[in-house]
């Protein structure tokens, strides 16, 4: 009887990883990117490779409502089912952000587990200094904490303004979604 279960639980594994590897993950990247164009974001000029587990994009440009935003070097999207990751490199944000933040952000990660299914955890680094992100799916809450470069300290003071100082010296920021 065990060993029913256990071979059950092997080809259900198999099943599994075997319909992430084939499924059609540029088509539904493709999918995702028509989903939010009318939220006026648009993703161009990117070179798209499926590596099997995980989707890769290079070179993306990203605009909102018709304004260059952003330049992304490096994107690498895993979605495994009990473990989804989104990990994003060398982004250079548009000369109109220079006046809040740092323009270079030199790496995202976004997680989402199975094991704690009702928080997406993140985590940046970059010229602003270090970050964590959080997000209650069920309060619907982001919180996002800042550890700041001195850079940040020193040119983004009115930006620091904004956000809540905790003892430990972090910013936090936190909006109901």
């Amino acid at each position: 009887m065990v060993r029913k279960i256990f071979n059950f639980f092997i080809y259900l594994l198999f099943f599994i990883a075997v319909l992430i590897y084939f499924a059609p993950k540029i088509g539904l990247y493709y999918l995702a990117e028509q989903q939010i164009k009318p939220f006026g974001v648009i993703i161009s000029q990117e070179e798209i490779k499926d590596n099997g587990f995980a989707l890769s994009l290079q070179n993306a440009n990203i605009s909102l409502k018709g304004v260059d935003t952003a330049n992304i070097g490096y994107t690498d999207l895993k979605l495994l089912v009990l473990y989804n990751s989104l990990n994003i490199q060398k982004i250079e944000l548009s000369s109109m952000a220079d006046s809040f933040a740092p323009l270079n952000i030199d790496s995202i990660t976004i997680t989402h587990s199975i094991i704690n299914p009702l928080f997406i955890t993140g985590e940046a680094k970059g010229g602003f200094g270090e970050g964590t992100l959080n997000i209650d799916i069920l309060k619907r809450v982001v919180t996002i904490k800042l550890i700041p470069s001195k850079n940040m300290k020193q040119k983004y003071k009115s930006t620091l303004r904004n956000l809540k100082k905790n003892s430990d010296g972090e910013y936090i920021y936190e909006k109901n979604l």
